[in-house]
């Protein structure tokens, strides 16, 4: 990677930084949304494998700095709350053991 290349991922995740931490942006908002079945099934695969699983599979220099502590256990939960809604939980881990 060149100077130049990490000098504009840095400036990147300056920029994600400041956007995060700017006012309001921890205050809850309230989503509906209405997913197929089949895009429950890969939105909650995508946040198991990119972001729960220990080791992240995303190569994200702006996920993987900011996806820790309270962030991680929000997505938990949304990731817990999905399959509840959906009445998926059972048959995804039935799923995964194949």
């Amino acid at each position: 990677m060149s100077n130049v290349e990490a000098n504009e991922k840095k400036e990147k995740v300056r920029l994600f930084e400041t956007v995060l931490s700017s006012p309001g942006m921890s205050e809850k908002c309230k989503l509906q949304l209405t997913l197929s079945r089949h895009h429950i099934l890969l939105l909650s695969r995508l946040i198991e494998v990119g972001i729960l699983e220990g080791e992240s599979k995303l190569d994200d220099e702006i996920i993987s700095g900011f996806i820790f502590g309270e962030s991680l256990e929000e997505f938990r939960s949304m990731h817990e709350e999905i399959f509840r809604k959906a009445n998926l939980k059972d048959f995804y881990e039935r799923l995964k053991m194949l």
